[in-house]
C-alpha cells in the first residue's frame, strides 16, 4: 500500500475512533479504550495520529461536562469529520465498519448532520448548491440568482408574482425589471421586495442579512416573536434581522462588498470571528467547530479567500496569534482560545 493510501486508511481509522470514544454508550467507550490503547502500539504512525485524537477526546469530554451530557454539538463535529473521510473512501466503506456498536453510535447522529447543518427537505428544492459551489442559474424572465455554499431555494413563478424562498444559505440576485410582476425574495423572517437591482440575502439558522448592492428594496419583516415592521433599505446598507425583528442596521462599502462576491471572497468590516467563521463552514467540506461565546469578543475585519477556507483560517489564526486551532483530518478543525488567551 502507498503512503498516500496508508495516510488515508489512518484518518478514516482515527475518525472512527473519536466516534467509538466519545460514544454515548459507557460500556462501549470502555471497550474502545482497549482496542484503541492496540491500534496505537501497532504503527508508529497510528502513535502520531493517536496523540492528535487525545487531545480531541479530551476536548469533547469538556465539552460533555460544560454542556451538562448534551452532545449534540458534539456529535455534529464528530460526523462530519467520520463522513468526510468516509465519502473519500466511499468504494471500500463495507470493510470500514468497526462492528455493530460503532454502527450504532453513528446512526445515534442525526441525518442532517451529513449535509452540512442543512435540512433534508433541501434535497428536493428547486435549485440548491454544495459546500464550496458557486452556481449562477438565468430564470425564466431573465433575472441571474447565484448560490453560494451550501444554499437552497424554492421558485414560485405565476402571473402576478416571483417569488425565490430562500430556504437557507446565501443567494446573489440581479432583478430583471417587469412592472408586472413584482420579484420577491423571502426567508423565514421577512419578504424583500424589489423591481430592478442587485442586492444579496443570507439566511442561516435564526438570522437573515440583507446586502443592498444597487437600487433599493422594500421588506416586511414576519418574525415569530416580533410586531411585523415595513422599512425600505437602500444601497450601500446591510440589515440584520433576528427572531425579534430588526436587529440592526448598518453601512457597508456596496462596490467592494459585490466584488468580493463575484470574486470568491467573504468582505469583513468588524465582525464577531464567530460570524466569520459561520459563513466559512457553508464553504468548508467539513467542519469548523468553536465555542461562539468564548470567541464574541474577537472582531474582525478584512477579505478571506472562500475557495480557499484553509488559507482563511491561517489568515485568522495570522492576524490573532491568541487563536489556536487544532486540524485532525483535512476535513475537521478546532478553533479555540490558546492557554491563558
Amino acid at each position: 500500500m502507498d503512503d498516500e493510501r496508508k495516510g488515508e486508511d489512518i484518518a478514516e481509522q482515527a475518525a472512527a475512533w473519536i466516534m467509538r470514544l466519545t460514544c454515548d454508550d459507557e460500556t462501549e467507550r470502555a471497550r474502545a479504550q482497549a482496542g484503541f490503547a492496540a491500534w496505537k502500539a501497532a504503527d508508529a504512525r497510528h502513535a502520531v495520529a493517536a496523540a492528535r485524537i487525545e487531545s480531541f477526546v479530551g476536548s469533547v469530554q469538556d465539552m460533555r461536562q460544560d454542556a451538562g451530557d448534551n452532545l449534540r454539538p458534539v456529535h455534529a463535529a464528530l460526523n462530519a469529520a467520520h463522513e468526510g473521510t468516509r465519502r473519500q473512501r466511499r468504494r471500500t466503506s463495507a470493510r470500514r465498519i468497526g462492528g455493530v456498536l460503532l454502527l450504532a453510535c453513528a446512526l445515534a447522529v442525526p441525518a442532517w448532520l451529513a449535509l452540512q447543518g442543512g435540512q433534508p427537505v433541501h434535497l428536493l428544492a428547486d435549485l440548491r448548491s454544495s459546500e464550496g459551489q458557486w452556481i449562477t442559474h438565468t430564470l425564466t424572465d431573465g433575472s441571474r440568482i447565484t448560490l453560494s455554499g451550501v444554499s437552497a431555494v424554492n421558485l414560485r413563478y405565476d402571473e402576478h408574482n416571483r417569488t425565490i424562498d430562500l430556504l437557507h444559505g446565501e443567494i446573489l440576485v440581479d432583478v430583471a425589471k417587469d412592472a408586472a410582476r413584482p420579484f420577491l425574495v423571502r426567508t423565514p423572517l421577512a419578504t424583500i421586495r424589489a423591481l430592478g437591482t442587485r442586492f444579496a440575502v443570507t439566511h442561516q439558522d435564526d438570522a437573515s442579512v440583507l446586502d443592498m448592492f444597487e437600487s433599493r428594496v422594500s421588506v416586511h419583516t414576519h418574525a415569530a416573536h416580533s410586531k411585523p415592521e415595513d422599512l425600505v433599505v437602500e444601497a450601500g446598507q446591510r440589515v440584520r434581522l433576528g427572531q425579534r425583528g430588526v436587529d440592526r442596521i448598518e453601512a457597508i462599502d456596496a462596490t467592494r462588498t459585490e466584488e468580493g462576491w463575484r470574486s470568491h471572497r467573504l468582505v469583513i468590516r468588524d465582525r464577531p470571528l464567530p460570524e466569520v467563521l459561520e459563513q466559512l463552514m457553508r464553504h468548508r467540506r467539513g467542519r469548523i467547530h468553536y465555542d461562539a461565546a468564548e470567541l464574541a469578543h474577537i472582531r474582525v475585519s478584512g477579505v478571506l479567500p472562500l475557495d480557499d477556507t484553509d488559507q482563511a483560517l491561517q489568515l485568522l489564526q495570522t492576524n490573532f496569534p491568541e487563536l489556536r486551532m487544532r486540524f485532525l483530518t483535512a476535513r475537521w478543525v478546532w478553533v479555540g482560545l490558546q492557554a491563558g488567551g
